[in-house]
């Protein structure tokens, strides 16, 4: 009777079984969860193909086992697990897919609007939001899917399109700096640039390198330092020989033929401007590590290539060509160091604090504005400061330059001017549109 009976249901269990089996490799079992995805090692594959036969392969190994039957014989653990695997890495992969889709779409978009030097505010404003959705995309695709690398290109690409775009859109709502670089009547003179610890920056000239750097370029100096010592492990206390070679004339009180540790001699640079602490720091460092510290910050206008000189005595292997340095660049430092970007920036804003040049940045600042710190830097052919003030519970970098002047009361006008302006309408806040949108923004000098 049994038999008859079995007989009898054969073709519908036979049916049934197809059924589940085609069900099966339609819609597998699910995939685990993500943290489990570890635990299951998947074969290589270079091309969704592979991966999909991958899938159909597992998924002809699990209809060997009927779900009628695996009650009896149920699957083995690792072949659910793989399958599952592979049904979420083929989520992730879909996922990537749409996600470049949609930062292609927004950067497509940016570029119909034009070239940014020639755009209204208007369009600035839009351009930015639109690559900044295009990096927002690529920075979801999950690591190590098909696109990843061809993601990471498209990321740096569109990461330097959405700085330049916020250049241009900070600099069209630069118009506020016109009258007060214009009252000094020496406005072809004059770079200035003041940013806001979030980046938020306007300018004039900006991205223009001054006649000279003078003293200013010790700044890039301590912070090449400080990379230094980080990469290498080396105690800012530990102390060096500063060599005769390095002396020429001198305001600092560092000396030569003395051993002084590294953070002394990096304070007399940017406190009291000691040359011979320069000197003797960039032989330290070298030449290639100086520069090549700068460049992977991202800093392309500058350039340390030659040492400080006083009066007349130049110190052994003086370099040759003049070093550069641009408002736009020296800004982005001092923000890098008041936010503490990097190993020792407490050093260096301690040191700032000390200045003992208080005829420029200092000078224009009066109640209930707080000075925070300051460089100067000053000679025959350019007057400069960099200072970090507090407006209103923020702070803020202001950094100006007027060519072949030694006038500093101008120098403190133009300060004072930018003062008063982040002080009448609380900093820029009243420029920004686009606030939370632009929460956390790229560096705005031109990469």
């Amino acid at each position: 009777m049994h038999s008859v009976w079995l007989q009898v249901l054969k073709p519908t269990v036979i049916v049934g079984m197809l059924i589940a089996n085609v069900a099966l490799l339609k819609f597998p079992v699910a995939a685990p969860e993500q943290n489990s995805q570890a635990t299951v090692a998947l074969p290589k594959v270079e091309t969704l193909a592979e991966l999909h036969h991958l899938r159909d392969r597992l998924g002809v190994e699990l209809s060997r086992y009927p779900t009628i039957m695996r009650a009896v014989e149920p699957p083995p653990a690792a072949l659910l697990g793989q399958l599952g695997a592979i049904n979420y890495r083929l989520h992730q992969e879909e996922t990537a897919r749409q996600l470049q889709q949609r930062a292609e779409q927004a950067a497509a978009a940016a570029i119909a609007l034009g070239d940014p030097a020639t755009l209204s505010i208007t369009d600035l404003a839009t351009a930015y939001t639109l690559w900044d959705k295009a990096v927002a995309a690529l920075n979801q695709i999950a690591p190590n899917t098909l696109s990843e690398a061809q993601a990471a290109a498209q990321k740096q690409q569109y990461e330097r399109q959405r700085a330049i775009a916020a250049y241009h859109y900070d600099t069209a709502r630069s118009g506020f700096l016109k009258p007060i670089v214009e009252q000094t009547g020496l406005a072809s003179r004059v770079r200035l640039t003041v940013c806001s610890l979030r980046r938020e920056c306007r300018r004039w000239q900006g991205n223009r390198p001054p006649a000279s750097s003078a003293s200013l370029i010790k700044v890039p100096v301590a912070i090449a330092l400080m990379t230094k010592l980080h990469q290498e492990g080396t105690t800012p206390s530990t102390p060096i020989w500063v060599s005769p070679s390095n002396w020429t004339e001198d305001a600092g009180s560092i000396w030569v033929r003395t051993a002084y540790p590294l953070e002394q001699i990096m304070a007399d640079m940017i406190s009291a401007s000691g040359n011979i602490a320069t000197n003797q720091l960039i032989d330290y460092i070298g030449w290639d590590g100086v520069n090549q510290s700068l460049h992977s910050r991202g800093y392309r206008a500058t350039r340390v290539t030659r040492k400080l000189v006083g009066e007349a005595t130049y110190p052994a292997n003086a370099g040759s060509a003049p070093n550069v340095i641009t408002t736009d660049e020296l800004t982005d430092m001092m923000v890098a160091i008041y936010n503490r970007e990097f190993s020792g920036a407490d050093l260096i804003e301690a040191a700032l604090a000390n200045q003992r040049d208080r005829n420029l940045g200092f000078a224009a600042v009066q109640p209930p504005v707080d000075w925070l710190g300051e460089k100067t830097g000053r000679n025959s052919k350019v007057l400069g400061t960099t200072t970090a003030v507090r407006v209103s519970g923020q702070r803020y970098i202001i950094t100006a330059t007027l060519d072949h002047s030694g006038n500093d009361v101008a120098m403190q006008k133009i300060m004072s001017g930018v003062i008063q302006h982040l002080l009448t309408y609380n900093g820029f806040e009243h420029e920004v549109a686009m606030a939370e949108a632009m929460a956390t923004r790229p560096r705005t000098f031109l990469p």
